[in-house]
C-alpha cells in the first residue's frame, strides 16, 4: 500500500511539472480604433460596417496567425469622454461622470464583441492612458477627478465576468491573492496564470488628489507604490514558487527603461525609470518580459543587469502586432507590419523582426532582429552622414507610410520633402530624415549636405528628448554667414512655448547650447564662421543638469562656456521632432525664436542620450 501511495504522488507531481505543449497568443498595443462603438445608435449604417470590418480584420488574425488568446497593454480607443463637446454631442444634459460610464459601456461591450466575433473571446488589457480620459490629467478638471468612473467603466466590461458574478480572475498565485484587494486598482491590476505563464497586469496611472499636480501630466503620474507594489512583490515571489510557472509576463501601457522610439504620441513613461521600486521588483524576481505600448513604435531594451526585456511595441489600426510562442524553454516573438496601401482585412503583413528568448542551456542567451533588435541604450540613435538622398517612396517611415491624408506630415514649413537622408544610427530607418532642397556636396568624410534658406531636414518620429534626460549632439559644418543659424532644433511639435527644449546655434560663428528665447550658453574664443569645416559636440554631463553645466567642444576640444541670462535645470517636452538646419516640424510658434536657417554645409550628424567624454569627441574629430 505504501509504494502504491509513493508511486501515486510522484505521477502527480510529474503531473505538475510535465513540458507544457507549445502554444502561441498575439500582441496589439494601442490599437487605439474602439472609439467607433461609443457612436452605435447615431449611424447606425455606418457603425454596421465599421463593425463588420473590425470582424473581418480580427478574423483575419485568428485564421493567419492563430493564437489561443490576446495580451494588449493599452490604449484602445480616444476616451475624451469627460469633454462638454463629447457630453452634448452624445449624452445631453448628462455629467461627465456619467458620460464617461455610459460611453465605456458601448466601448469597450461593443469591442470584446467584435473580437470575440472574430475569434479571440479571452483579452487580457491593461488600462492605458485613453482608458483613463487621456493625459495630461490637469487638476481640478472633470478628467482628473472622473478617474474612478473611468476605471469602473473598463472593469466592468474587462475584468467582471458577464453574468455579474465577480471579477473574471480570482485564482491566487500560491498564498498571493490575485489582485490588490482594498486599493483603488483591485479591479484594473490582477495576476491570471494561463498555462505555464503568469501574466500580471499592472493599472501604473496613480493619483493622490484630484485637485494636486504631482507631475508633468498633472495630477496624475505613472508609478506602482505602497500597497500595490506590495503586492506586486507578494505575487512575484510566489510565482517563482512554483515549478509550473516557467514564465512571467507584466504588462503595463507606459515604458520604463529610456530611450524608446516614439511615433506620435504623447510618450509617457514610468517614473523613475529602471532605478524604480517598480523595474527593481520585476529585475528581482527574474521576470521575463514587460510588456508596454503608448509610444506607437517597437523597442527592444535588455535590462542592464538582468535578463528582463521590455518590449515595447505598436499595433494602431492593427497595422503593426507580434505573435509570441510559448514553450517551456522558449520564447520566440515575431513582428508583423501592414504593407503599405492594403487593409488589415487583405491580410497582407510582412514579418519586420523577430526576438527569441532561449533557456535552454545554462544562461539564458537573448537574440533579436529587425524591429525587434536590441537597442543599445548608449548607442548613436542618431547618425546621418548625407552619403545618399534616396526617394521617401522607397523607405516607408512608421506613421507616414500608407497615410495618403497625412501628406501634409510630409511639408516642412511650406516645402514638400520626396526624398530622405537615412539614419544610420540605432533608432533606425524609421527615423531618417525628410529633406528637400538639400544638396550634395564634399565635407570631411565623403558628401556633405549643402543647406540654404530654402533647405528641409526634419525627423517625423519623435525624441530622443525627454523629461530631463541626458542627451547629447554632435556635428561638423561649414559656413560663413554672420547670422544667429539653428544647426539642430527640439522645439515642440504641439506646444508654442519657447522653452523646454535643446537646441544648437551658431550665432556669428559662435557655438550656443540654447534652451529658451532668452536662455543660452555660449563657447568663449569660438568663431568658426570662417568657410572652413569644424566639429561642434554639445553634452548634458547627467540627467537634469542646469544649463550653466552643459559642455561645448569645438575641434575635439572641451570649450570655456558663458551664461548668457538665467541659469536652470534642463527639463524637455516629450513631444519633439529633431529638425536639422531649421525649424522644420516645430510648433509654428517658434518662429518667433531670433534664428534663422542655416546657410552652408553640414555632415555626420548624430544624436546619444548619454554624455559624451573629451574622449569620445576627441575621437571622432581625429
Amino acid at each position: 500500500m505504501k509504494t502504491v501511495k509513493i508511486m501515486a504522488m510522484t505521477l502527480c507531481v510529474c503531473g505538475l511539472i510535465r513540458a507544457e505543449e507549445p502554444w502561441r497568443f498575439l500582441l496589439l498595443a494601442d490599437w487605439h480604433w474602439a472609439e467607433k462603438y461609443t457612436q452605435t445608435e447615431k449611424n447606425p449604417s455606418w457603425m454596421a460596417e465599421a463593425v463588420a470590418d473590425d470582424v473581418a480584420a480580427v478574423k483575419m488574425l485568428k485564421d493567419n496567425y492563430g493564437g489561443e488568446l490576446m495580451l494588449l497593454p493599452g490604449d484602445s480607443n480616444t476616451g475624451h469622454w469627460d469633454e462638454s463637446g463629447f457630453i452634448k454631442s452624445n449624452f445631453p444634459g448628462g455629467t461627465p461622470a456619467e458620460s464617461i460610464l455610459q460611453a465605456g459601456k458601448l466601448c469597450y461591450e461593443g469591442m470584446i464583441d467584435s473580437f470575440k466575433k472574430g475569434g479571440y473571446s479571452k483579452l487580457i488589457m491593461a488600462v492605458g492612458d485613453h482608458e483613463m480620459g487621456d493625459n495630461p490629467w490637469p487638476a481640478g478638471s472633470a478628467v482628473s477627478r472622473c478617474q474612478p468612473q473611468f476605471r469602473e467603466a473598463f472593469a466592468k466590461a474587462f475584468n467582471t465576468n458577464p453574468d455579474g458574478g465577480g471579477f473574471r480572475y480570482d485564482q491566487p498565485t500560491g498564498k498571493a491573492a490575485s489582485r490588490p484587494l482594498g486599493t483603488k486598482y483591485e479591479t484594473t491590476s490582477y495576476a491570471y496564470r494561463y498555462k505555464n505563464v503568469l501574466f500580471v497586469t499592472i493599472d501604473a496611472f496613480h493619483q493622490e488628489d484630484p485637485d494636486r499636480k504631482i507631475g508633468d501630466e498633472g495630477s496624475v503620474t505613472g508609478t506602482v507604490t505602497g500597497p500595490h507594489l506590495a503586492w506586486l512583490e507578494n505575487v512575484l515571489s510566489e510565482a517563482r514558487k512554483d515549478p509550473g510557472i516557467k514564465h512571467i509576463f507584466v504588462q503595463a501601457h507606459l515604458p520604463v527603461i529610456y530611450p524608446v522610439r516614439k511615433v506620435s504620441s504623447s510618450g509617457m513613461m514610468m517614473d523613475d525609470g529602471s532605478e524604480s521600486s517598480f523595474w527593481q521588483a520585476l529585475r528581482k524576481y527574474d521576470v521575463d518580459i514587460y510588456f508596454a505600448g503608448e509610444v506607437h513604435a517597437n523597442t527592444v531594451t535588455k535590462d542592464s543587469e538582468s535578463d528582463l526585456i521590455q518590449l515595447v511595441s505598436r499595433g494602431n489600426f492593427f497595422n503593426n502586432f507580434q505573435t509570441l510562442d510559448i514553450s517551456d524553454d522558449r520564447i520566440e516573438v515575431v513582428c508583423y507590419e501592414q504593407q503599405v496601401g492594403t487593409l488589415p482585412q487583405d491580410g497582407k503583413y510582412s514579418v519586420s523582426g523577430k526576438l527569441v528568448i532561449d533557456k535552454s542551456g545554462d544562461a539564458t542567451r537573448i537574440d533579436g532582429s529587425g524591429e525587434l533588435a536590441l537597442l543599445d541604450v548608449n548607442g548613436r540613435h542618431f547618425h546621418f552622414t548625407f552619403e545618399e538622398k534616396p526617394p521617401l517612396w522607397n523607405y516607408p517611415i512608421m506613421g507616414l507610410s500608407g497615410r495618403e491624408k497625412m501628406e501634409k506630415d510630409k511639408i516642412l514649413r511650406g516645402v514638400t520633402c520626396k526624398d530622405i537622408f537615412p539614419n544610420l544610427g540605432t533608432f533606425g530607418e524609421h527615423y531618417s530624415a525628410l529633406t528637400a532642397n538639400v544638396e550634395l556636396t564634399d565635407g570631411p568624410q565623403g558628401k556633405a549636405g549643402q543647406f540654404s534658406a530654402d533647405s528641409r531636414m526634419g525627423v517625423f518620429a519623435m525624441g530622443p528628448l525627454h523629461s530631463g534626460h541626458t542627451v547629447s549632439y554632435a556635428l561638423w559644418m561649414k559656413t560663413q554667414s554672420p547670422e544667429n543659424q539653428i544647426l539642430i532644433n527640439t522645439g515642440s511639435i504641439w506646444s508654442k512655448a519657447l522653452k523646454n527644449f535643446l537646441n544648437l546655434h551658431l550665432n556669428d560663428g559662435v557655438p550656443e547650447a540654447v534652451i529658451s528665447d532668452s536662455q543660452r550658453l555660449a563657447a568663449v574664443g569660438a568663431k568658426l564662421n570662417d568657410g572652413k569645416w569644424h566639429q561642434i559636440a554639445v553634452s548634458m554631463p547627467h540627467d537634469g543638469c542646469l544649463l550653466s553645466e552643459v559642455e561645448i567642444f569645438v575641434d575635439g576640444k572641451k570649450s570655456e562656456t558663458r551664461l548668457n541670462g538665467s541659469d536652470r535645470k534642463l527639463h524637455f517636452n516629450q513631444a519633439v521632432r529633431v529638425g536639422i538646419g531649421g525649424l522644420n516640424y516645430s510648433h509654428k510658434g517658434f518662429d518667433q525664436l531670433p534664428v534663422k536657417p542655416f546657410v552652408g554645409a553640414m555632415d555626420e550628424v548624430s544624436i546619444w542620450t548619454r554624455p559624451l567624454t573629451a574622449a569620445d569627441v576627441k575621437a571622432a574629430y581625429n
